[in-house]
């Protein structure tokens, strides 16, 4: 008999555990905006601000420069190959960013980091207090 009274016990105070108080519904969540790139324009289409990526460089003493590629804010590009420049627009895309030259040359893709220090073999030329943006050559 006091097996059934504990069991009873039990099994009210189960139930009341499991009962959910309901006073005020919980808020329903609403759409979240993505967090976005801090890197990029708010529609995360170009860079925020003037990035320069440099690769390789002629040897020193010879003619030509370096391979550098300079992306705007407004979505132009500047890209120097040693001691010839294209110009066009450019897109950011995931870690795609599409070249669209000016001209007749054909569009192309170049490849990202995650961390946005490398385009390709090219590395990020961060700004100096000094100097300000790296400046190409025309």
């Amino acid at each position: 008999m006091k097996l059934h009274v504990v069991l009873a016990a039990a099994l009210s105070l189960f139930a009341a555990a499991c009962i959910v108080h309901t006073g005020k519904p919980a808020p329903t969540p609403g759409p979240t905006a993505p967090a976005g790139d801090p890197v990029l324009t708010a529609d995360g289409t170009h860079f925020a601000a003037s990035r320069t990526y440099q690769g390789e460089c002629a040897p020193a003493g010879s003619r030509g420069g370096c391979y550098s590629i300079t992306l705007e804010p407004d979505g132009s590009y500047r890209q120097v190959l040693l001691d010839a420049a294209i110009t066009g627009t450019y897109v950011v895309s995931g870690a795609a960013v599409q070249l669209t030259p000016g001209g007749a040359a054909p569009p192309s893709t170049m490849t990202l980091s995650a961390d946005r220090t490398k385009l390709d073999d090219y590395v990020y030329q961060p700004p100096t207090p000094e100097q300000g943006p790296i400046q190409t050559v025309p």
